[in-house]
């Protein structure tokens, strides 16, 4: 999607229709939009068919060197508020503009109209719900989905130009990449193998993007053995993704990602249930999110360097199937007994946690959909933060207000690490105890492969993949993560350029 930013009047607009943000006893808007455009506001306004129901728009015709242009009004708080109330109106616009089949408009910036020159973040805010309103999947629909090409922001604010000029394509990169892990997500397992994801990311390798595969099963026995263990039961291979990005070469500082790549999870021998079973395609969204995430700061050049581990299976049940009461030995050496075939991500995140430490990061993140628990305690739209540093806790919880993807903490229980020893291996892969703390559980069981390396655990299993409409993200895919990371790496650990 093209944006650009100018210094003009919308009366002067060469796009679809305008869309001017208003609220009662607000201060001329003439400069900006122009005399015609103001007095038929004004005409609008004090008419009968005007209400300031907030958020409401409202839509009438202009007509303008002999053509009828639309705008869109919309009502808005006379304050500032919270960021997502701007991406919530921009999702909702987005949807209002698809049913209307509009495919391109100017719009007043909302700093403009609060007269806020301080803090252009309103307008960007409200393009970042468009981007996510815009979004449909519809690879397997002969119709397609209506296609937007572009949007003018208008300002007087010289800092407010300087920004959209400056992050505009940084924007449509970062949400292109949200698109492709949305687009991962929603996409059937049939067509969504361990070999079909770890070919499309090696193909997407560049100069300096590198992408190492390892698809041999005897190199994934040895090297990942837990990664081997889950994946061999299925006729679909397992594959071990490791992509790696040196944005900052002067630097010997790295940030490590580390993404659940289960493409269909069945739970194994210990299989699902229906109700439980239809939408485990998306139980890779935690590999598709740090993807996104690498290849974002690949493409935008982000100073910062990042190594990348996405361990790929299929949990199916077969002859080869790993089984309850087994013990698999992992990477890092420690023996694991198996009690519960689906609880397999913690296993082959394991293998890829230990393997990240190796090379020394300053920080390991992992995001994986990884306990139905966690969805229990905070519900579809909250993922569950886990840190074994309250600074890197507090880091990303302060990030993710602002970009309305919400997380909350929860503890990693000493008085519970027990829970997950075993009395006839080092570890076990569920607590003895049945339906307890199954989230923190699951943390303390990672946290038992990261040596004490600074950790951050997301637990994405709720926010991932929504069934009811999100007011920013939408239905089913929603990206969560990526821009929550993209933002706490390039606020933390990216250098500026």
């Amino acid at each position: 999607m093209k944006i650009s930013c100018r210094k003009k009047t919308a009366l002067n607009s060469k796009k679809d229709a305008i869309l001017i943000p208003v609220y009662r006893n607000m201060r001329p808007l003439k400069s900006l939009t122009g005399k015609k455009i103001e007095d038929s506001i004004n005409e609008m306004i004090g008419s009968d068919y005007f209400s300031y129901d907030e958020k409401e728009f409202t839509s009438f015709y202009v007509e303008i060197g002999r053509k009828l242009k639309k705008i869109y009004l919309v009502n808005i708080s006379k304050d500032p508020q919270e960021l997502r109330y701007y991406m919530e109106l921009g999702s909702a616009y987005s949807k209002l503009l698809k049913k209307d089949r509009i495919s391109s408009f100017s719009m007043i910036a909302f700093e403009d109209v609060y007269m806020d020159k301080k803090d252009p973040q309103y307008t960007a805010a409200f393009l970042d719900g468009f981007f996510f309103g815009q979004y449909s999947y519809d690879a397997y629909k002969k119709e397609k989905g209506w296609q937007f090409d572009e949007v003018e922001v208008i300002t007087s604010y010289a800092k407010l130009k300087r920004s959209m000029d400056d992050n505009a394509a940084g924007l449509n990169t970062q949400f292109e990449n949200i698109y492709l892990a949305k687009d991962l997500v929603n996409t059937p397992p049939a067509d969504l193998t361990p070999a079909i994801f770890a070919d499309m990311i090696k193909g997407a390798g560049t100069e300096n993007l590198k992408v190492t595969v390892v698809e041999d099963m005897a190199e994934l026995a040895e090297k990942f053995p837990m990664v081997y263990a889950v994946g061999k039961g299925s006729s679909n291979p397992p594959r071990m993704v490791m992509l790696e990005y040196n944005g900052n070469p002067q630097s010997e500082k790295h940030i490590a990602l580390v993404g659940k790549g289960v493409t269909f999870d069945s739970g194994g021998n210990n299989l699902k249930p229906t109700g439980s079973i239809e939408d485990m395609k998306t139980d890779m969204a935690g590999a598709a999110a740090v993807y996104a995430v690498t290849k974002t700061a690949a493409e935008t050049g982000m100073k910062v360097n990042i190594k990348t581990y996405i361990p790929m299976v299929e949990n199916i049940i077969g002859t080869c199937s790993y089984k309850p009461g087994d013990i698999l030995t992992s990477a890092m050496g420690k023996t694991v007994e198996i009690l519960n075939t689906d609880a397999e991500g913690r296993l082959i995140l394991a293998d890829a946690l230990y393997t990240a430490t190796k090379s020394d990061p300053e920080v390991i993140i992992d995001v994986a959909t990884l306990t139905g628990a966690c969805i229990i305690a905070l519900g579809k739209n909250c993922a569950g933060l886990f840190s074994n540093r309250k600074f890197l806790a507090k880091n990303i919880t302060d990030i993710s207000y602002d970009v309305a993807e919400d997380i909350w903490e929860l503890p990693l229980l000493e008085s519970y690490q027990k829970r997950v020893k075993s009395d006839i291996a080092d570890l076990r892969n569920i607590a003895k105890q049945k339906g307890e703390a199954g989230s923190v559980i699951a943390g303390l069981f990672l946290q038992e492969f990261v040596d004490n390396w600074p950790w951050i655990h997301l637990d994405i299993a709720g926010p991932s993949f929504i069934e009811e409409e999100h007011p920013i993200f939408g239905k089913y895919a929603t990206g969560f993560g990526i821009r929550l990371l993209n933002r706490f790496i390039k606020v933390h650990y990216a250098e500026n350029a």
